[in-house]
Formats: C-alpha cells, structure tokens, sequence
C-alpha cells in the first residue's frame, strides 16, 4: 500500500512539476513597448512587477484563486560601432518566467511552482542602405523550474532543475519613408533539458522519516516565433503601430519527466501529453508626444490560449487574454524614464470532467494579470 502512494504521488509529481504553461509565451520586453501595446517590431526597449491571478473551479462549484507575484527585470544595451553597423545585448526572459502558487486550503495540498527561461542574447545590425537594416542574434538559454508541494501520507516535497540551449534569430526594418516603417523577426526553435533533483520526505509511523534526494531531468521543446509589424506617423508627435505574432506551439507536443533510481521501482519515466495548437497574437499601440520628451501611450493585445480543452489542470491555466496596456515616457538630457502598466483578463474556459461521485461535471479556469514596468535608459 505505501508503494502504491509512492507510485500515485510520484506519477502525480511528474506531471505537476512539468510546466506552467498559461504564461509560456512572454511577449513583454521593454517598457515603451509595453506602452505602445507590445506593438513593436515595426518601430525595442524594459518590465518590472508582474501579478498574476489563476482562478480555478472545481466540479463541486468551489472556487480556488492562486495569487503570485514576481519581479522580472531586464537589460538592453547597443553600441553604434560605425555609421552602418550597430552591435547591441540583451538580458530578458522571453518564454515563461512566471508561477503558480496554491494554498492548502485550495487544493487540499500546497503547490507552488515556477518556471523561467532566461535568455544572454548578443545582436549585430547592419543598414544595408538608407531604406532597410538587418539583425542577427544568438539566443543563449538558461532555464529554472522549481516545485514545491505536500501531500499526504508523504512530508515535503521539491524539485530544483537548471539547463541550457542555443538558439538563433533574425529579423529585418523597411523604412521606405521618414513616416512608415515595415518590420519582421524570426526566432529559431530549440529543445531545453533541465538537470537537476527531486527531494522527497516520507513520512511513516512504521519506518520513521525516510529522506529521498534522486536525479530528475525535465525536457520539452521551445516553438518557431515570427513577428511582423508596421508602424505610422501620420504627424511628427504621433506614432501608430500594429503587430501579428505567429508562435509555433505545437512544437511542444508533450514534456517529458524522469526520476532516477527510486527505491523499489527504479527509473520513472512519464510523459505529460501537451499537444498545444499554433497561435496568433495582436497588438496595436500609439503614442503622442505631448511636449518635447514627454510622451502618453497606449494600447491593445489579443493573446489566443495554446492549450486544448484536455491539456488544462490546476499547473496549466491557459485562456485567452484580451490585454489593455498604457505608459508614460518622460527623457531629460541623457537620461529617459518609461512607466508602463498592464491589465490582461481572462476568458473563461470549461472543461468537462467526471467528478469522484461518478456524474457529469464541470471544472472552470480563468487568468487576470496585472504588470507593473519601470524602465530607465541612459543614452551615452
């Protein structure tokens, strides 16, 4: 019988720590961007506090919400090292980066997971002519998961992994005049592995605490990402842009988890069945320029959810987003300042489960977001 819990709740382990998939694709770099709508490709620049809400109903009609909050800082730099070529690097996390944080009496067990994909990314661009400009970049990866949760018979629970990938991009600006600009980026796909241990406490009257720190790996694949948009300034204080992302998701077609050298059973090897779809994302943001420097934004996004019906469980909340985005950009001298703030909420989805009486029910996911960005540029 204890094997059999060990079974459940290493089986129920694997998967739970596997994603947190509702905020895979993070779209939000820089704070003049975030206040241009995250419409940027066609016209590059820094968030800070991110809050995100899960909402999550279970088929007995209870409601649990899951609150996290974190920080997620960036960092840009570019260097023009001549009239045509322009070396630039950027420090930032484009996939992930935010968490899930349930409470006991939500779930019945505490749960709080978090997933980030850090990206060291050096860039070159070179303007082929007065018209158009191209950029290449390396996208180096580091990735961190940790899980942490109890359920009984069993004590604590934790899962610490790290790894890294290569992955490359391009992209290219068409400025046929001083009032239109053309934009397009592309960003190569890769495969993250994690390393790292899982620790378990076992907790029996018969045995005493028994610890387990064993070897645990995480895989899972990171999609094709193209992004083309146009920009406008029908006067020379206003700015309009648009932009369409085109994320490749179904890429990601599963996760793949294991745990070695478990006492009695060995190496456990699960799969958790994704099968994200591809999306489109919209955006569209404008900007006036009120007094020299000073400058209002806003903007609107539609973010579609990747996830199927099937795919959704308490770790994956994922729906789609409608966002409302705003900011201010004030520069003095050599120094500018952007505020940015970000509201994105949730459609609520259904997925129909069979609840543990035996009849027909319902479980309900929602996601509200609220984001906070401060950025500073110095221009040298």
């Amino acid at each position: 019988m204890r094997k059999g819990l060990l079974v459940g709740c290493l089986g129920f382990f694997l998967l739970a720590t596997s994603l947190w998939a509702g905020g895979w694709n993070n779209t939000l770099m820089g704070c003049r961007a975030l206040g241009l709508g995250a419409a940027f490709v066609g016209v590059a620049d820094d968030p800070s506090a991110v809050f995100y809400k899960h909402i999550y109903t279970l088929p007995n009609g209870y409601t649990a919400e899951s609150n996290y909050t974190t920080t997620i800082p960036q960092l840009f730099l570019s260097y023009k090292a001549s009239d045509r070529v322009s070396i630039g690097f950027g420090a930032y996390v484009p996939y992930a980066g935010g968490g899930i944080d349930w409470k006991e009496n939500d779930l019945g067990f505490p749960f709080k997971s978090y997933l980030g994909v850090l990206s060291l990314t050096p860039s070159l661009a070179f303007q082929v002519n007065e018209k158009i400009s191209v950029g290449f970049n390396l996208n180096f990866y580091k990735g961190y998961l940790n899980v942490r949760a109890r359920m009984e018979p069993f004590g604590p629970m934790e899962g610490d992994e790290v790894g890294s990938s290569l992955s490359i991009g391009a992209g290219v600006l068409i400025k046929p005049n001083d009032k239109l600009s053309f934009g397009l980026s592309l960003r190569a796909p890769t495969k993250m592995k994690l390393k790292g241990t899982t620790s378990i406490i076992v907790e029996a009257p018969e045995i005493g605490q028994v610890k387990m720190k064993l070897d645990s790996t995480t895989q899972f694949n990171l999609p094709w990402d193209l992004e083309a948009g146009v920009a406008f300034r029908p006067w020379s204080n206003f700015l309009v842009s648009l932009s369409a992302q085109y994320t490749m998701w179904s890429t990601l077609d599963k996760v793949d988890k294991t745990i070695k050298n478990v006492p009695v059973m060995g190496t456990i090897q699960e799969k958790e069945v994704l099968n994200f779809k591809n999306i489109l994302i919209f955006h569209s943001g404008c900007e006036l320029m009120i007094t020299e420097g000073l400058y209002i934004r806003g903007g609107l996004g539609y973010d579609r959810s990747a996830s199927p019906k099937e795919s959704l469980n308490f770790s994956n909340i994922d729906v789609d987003k409608f966002t409302f985005l705003g900011g201010i950009g004030y520069r003095a001298g050599k120094i500018t300042l952007d505020f940015a703030y970000i509201y994105a909420r949730g459609k609520e989805r259904e997925k129909p489960v069979i609840s543990s009486a035996g009849f027909p029910a319902l479980e309900k996911y929602n996601l509200n977001v609220n984001i906070l960005g401060l950025g500073v540029t110095f221009h040298f």
